[in-house]
């Protein structure tokens, strides 16, 4: 390949294919048609002697000799934006940005008191616009441009994104106080034998997109491959109506733990364990690697970090990160 042939857009149309793996969607990426992409794609294929991408029933798939390319491709292209985006002065002082955030109505109640307190603080004429979508939906939304952050237990996030681990959690049960059966403690046999509410988000049922399901339908998956069973009497796709059900009923509610911890005392409901030990699970910030070098979203993720992160490394919150997809773990 001559490279004296190739521009800094043909570049930009192969990564978006091999992020994408679809014409339309990485033309959307670029601000280009599908008929522009096809062009690009035309003329890389000239250039290089090779297909590059050939069509399968999913999108278009990378030959032999793209993989080969791609990481090259693409480490040049971050190398490129850090150091035009190097020069840059960003100060949050004056910025008046909305930064787009996807989260659960759970992590509304974690998250955002604290990081409106912040912001006010330090950034007063930030704005924030928080999405809330099927888990499903969250990779289209990254790659649309519609979300610059999301925060959570996202583990169908994979490749083309970067975490940043937040801090650990786990599951505890709640029940009113009063219950008629239950005191200070939770046996198997009561969790069993009553009657739970469960939170299911809407477009996240566990039993077909398991991957994309939040914590509190990961728990009921867990329990189902524990041979454990319970009855389910209510099912709700929010979790705000979840306190207020159990301080006027008998249900129980397996929550995470941070729920309870960050929101209002609730003087009508128990904490109580769990009889079975279920597993940790991380709560994470993630974001596309299209906004990974820009300034504005490194001192939001930067801020974030700062609330949330259980330890923060020697030297910075943001110090550490790792790029889902590849398992590799990278320092800025």
């Amino acid at each position: 390949m001559d490279i004296r042939k190739v521009d800094l857009n043909l570049l930009l149309a192969f990564d978006a294919l091999m992020q994408d793996g679809n014409l339309t969607r990485a033309g959307f990426r670029l601000g280009l048609s599908q008929p522009s992409m096809s062009h690009a794609l035309a003329r890389l294929r000239k250039i290089s002697s090779d297909p590059l991408f050939v069509r399968v029933p999913s999108g278009m798939e990378p030959t032999p000799f793209a993989q080969q390319i791609a990481g090259a491709v693409r480490d040049g292209l971050a190398l490129l934006h850090g150091a035009l985006d190097g020069a840059a002065v960003f100060n949050p002082a004056t910025c008046n940005r909305t930064f787009q955030i996807l989260m659960s109505d759970i992590g509304e109640m974690v998250y955002l008191p604290r990081l409106i307190t912040k912001l006010k603080a330090e950034a007063p004429d930030v704005n924030l616009r928080v999405l809330q979508l099927p888990r499903e939906s969250y990779h289209d939304a990254f790659v649309s441009g519609e979300a610059d952050l999301a925060i959570g237990f996202l583990p169908a996030l994979k490749a083309g994104f970067y975490q940043q681990r937040l801090f650990e959690d786990s599951y505890i049960c709640i029940a009113r106080k009063g219950h008629p059966r239950v005191g200070a403690s939770l046996s198997l046999e009561q969790f069993s034998q009553e009657s739970h509410v469960l939170i299911e988000p809407a477009g996240s049922r566990y039993s077909t997109v398991s991957l994309q399901s939040s914590t509190t339908t990961f728990i009921e998956r867990y329990l189902a491959d524990q041979g454990l069973s319970r009855r389910i009497a209510l099912r709700v796709p929010h979790f705000m109506v979840v306190p207020e059900i159990v301080q006027q009923t008998d249900l129980l509610a397996t929550v995470p733990g941070s729920v309870m911890t960050y929101i209002r005392p609730m003087p009508k409901v128990k904490l109580l364990q769990l009889p079975i030990q279920t597993p940790r699970f991380e709560i994470k910030q993630f974001w596309h690697q299209r906004n990974h070098h820009d300034v504005a979203n490194r001192w939001l993720r930067r801020l974030i970090a700062e609330l949330f992160l259980s330890v923060l490394p020697p030297s910075g919150p943001e110090a550490r990160y790792e790029q889902t997809g590849r398992e590799k773990a990278a320092r800025r």
